[in-house]
C-alpha cells in the first residue's frame, strides 16, 4: 500500500521538492537458498566516478553527500558506513545454525545522498541510500545472489527533531546503518519480524 504524506510547509517555503522515499529490492530470497550461508567478509565499492561536494546547499546535485564525519575522503567514508551496515545485516542469521558454505556481502553504491549542514539545520529530507548486492561463494567466486539493486532510503530528521535524536544518541550513521541493514536482511530473507516491504512514501528529497 502506497502511503502519502502532503507537506503545504514546504511547498510554501520553496526548499525543497517532494520526492518518493522508496524501499525497494528484489523477490527476497527463500530460507532453503540461505540457511546454510556463512558471511566471512563484507566488502563495499563507492566508485570514484560518483560525485561529491563540499558544498553547504540545501540539496546538492551530487551522488554522494556525507557531511556527519567533517572533511574527509567522502567515498571511503560511505564505503566504512556500507561495511558496518553489511556486517549488522549478518548478525541477522540464526547464530546457532553454523553455515557450511562460507560468503560475502557485496555492495557497489549506486548514490549515497544524505543532508548537508544547512538542510539538517532545518527542514531535514531524505537519505537516499541505492547500491547494487551482491553474494558469492568465498572459495569459488561463484555468484549466489544479485546482482539485486536495492533502494533503502530513510527519513532524515531537521531542526528541533535532529537534536532531539543527537539527544537520544540517534547519528545520521547509526540511523542509516539501523535501517538499511534491515532492509538487506529482507531481502536476504533473515529478517524475521523486523523484515520491511517494499514501498513508496512521498516525502520531501533530491
Amino acid at each position: 500500500m502506497i502511503k502519502t504524506w502532503i507537506l503545504p510547509a514546504v511547498a510554501a517555503l520553496g526548499l525543497t521538492a517532494c520526492v518518493s522515499t522508496n524501499t525497494a529490492f528484489p523477490e527476497p530470497l527463500r530460507d532453503d537458498t540461505t540457511y546454510n550461508w556463512r558471511v566471512v567478509d563484507v566488502q563495499a565499492t563507492v566508485p570514484r566516478t560518483l560525485t561529491t561536494t563540499d558544498r553547504n546547499g540545501q540539496m546538492p546535485n551530487v551522488d554522494l553527500i556525507w557531511s556527519e564525519e567533517g572533511v574527509g575522503d567522502t567515498h571511503a567514508q560511505i564505503e566504512a558506513i556500507m561495511e558496518d551496515t553489511l556486517a549488522q545485516a549478518a548478525t541477522h542469521f540464526q547464530s546457532s545454525i553454523k553455515g557450511n558454505r562460507a560468503v560475502i556481502l557485496r555492495t557497489e553504491q549506486t548514490q549515497f545522498h544524505s543532508l548537508t549542514p544547512r538542510a539538517r539545520s532545518n527542514i531535514g529530507g531524505i537519505h537516499n541510500v541505492d547500491f547494487i548486492l551482491t553474494v558469492v561463494d568465498a572459495n569459488t567466486g561463484e555468484i549466489l545472489a544479485g546482482p539485486a539493486a536495492i533502494e533503502s532510503d530513510v527519513k532524515a530528521y531537521g531542526g528541533a527533531a535532529a537534536n532531539a535524536s543527537i539527544a537520544r544518541g540517534e547519528t545520521m550513521r547509526s540511523r542509516i546503518v539501523d535501517r538499511v541493514s534491515v532492509v538487506i536482511a529482507s531481502y536476504l530473507g533473515i529478517a524475521g519480524d523486523q523484515t520491511v516491504n517494499n514501498g513508496r512514501v512521498v516525502q520531501l528529497g533530491r
